[in-house]
């Protein structure tokens, strides 16, 4: 009986196993959460503050933006990596898990900050 036990508990781990290959999971990548997310798929990034360095700045390094600039209100994100803003989805900013506040050049980051950007909608 207990052989039978170990046999389909293997049987259960194998099949498990097939279907996190099949889903295309990346278990194990090693990548931390403060890197870049697909941004096709999941619509988020993530990346940490530079001291001084506001959070528009440090996008703008990292990534191919459209902004407008709308004077004394701040940067207006348009699009990332080419997904563009429309009329129902737009690109946010929060940081440590709080939503911002502040246009995203107006926010002088720290290095403890944790700045998420996601393509939300209405």
């Amino acid at each position: 009986m207990k052989k039978l036990n170990i046999g389909l508990l293997l049987l259960v781990f194998i099949v498990a196993l097939s279907a996190v290959g099949l889903s295309g999971c990346q278990y194990g990548s090693g990548e931390s959460q403060t890197k870049t997310e697909n941004i096709a798929q999941s619509k988020v990034i993530v990346y940490a503050g530079e001291e001084g360095k506001s959070a528009y700045d440090i996008l703008k390094s990292k990534y191919q933006l459209e902004a407008d600039e709308t004077g004394s209100m701040g940067v207006i994100v348009k699009s990332i990596n080419g997904l563009a803003s429309t009329d129902k989805e737009f690109w946010l900013y929060s940081v440590n898990g709080t939503p911002a506040e502040v246009a995203a050049d107006k926010y002088i980051t720290r290095s403890s900050d944790e700045i998420r950007w996601e393509y939300k909608g209405m």
